[in-house]
């Protein structure tokens, strides 16, 4: 899947840009259990588990490398974890998720970590609505 030159959409996919928009898809991703681990985020997050396509993005917005396949750890109506097979050395990341429903959704994140994890990336970080 090729993204286009500005992360406004990927492919055929528009990115998220709307909280209330992310918000619902996001909430209906997660089973209504409560999560039951540490928990010290203002957003719960729920286990979530799922393989994601996912394109590294510059600060201006422009796709860097090929895309890759991850898989998700947790996931809140604030951001999203993921085991990723390569180092996410972007800012922001395009996390494209296929809902059970056939629905498809591309959320933008902006990358607060990535750190060794066995040999995998542990990748984690809040979306991003604002765009401008």
């Amino acid at each position: 899947m090729e993204c286009q030159s500005r992360i406004t959409n990927w492919g055929s996919d528009d990115c998220l840009t709307s909280t209330d928009e992310l918000t619902a898809f996001v909430k209906s991703l997660i089973p209504r259990g409560a999560y039951t681990g540490r928990e010290v985020r203002g957003k719960v997050r729920q286990p979530f588990v799922a393989e994601v396509q996912a394109q590294r993005v510059d600060s201006t917005y422009r796709p860097v490398g090929p895309t890759f396949s991850a898989v998700t750890r947790d996931i809140s109506v604030g951001g999203i974890g993921l085991i990723a097979p390569v180092l996410v050395d972007t800012p922001l990341l395009i996390v494209r998720i296929d809902h059970p429903t056939g629905l498809a959704k591309c959320l933008l994140m902006e990358v607060r970590r990535c750190r060794p994890f066995r040999k995998f990336f542990e990748v984690g970080g809040p979306f991003v609505t604002d765009i401008s």
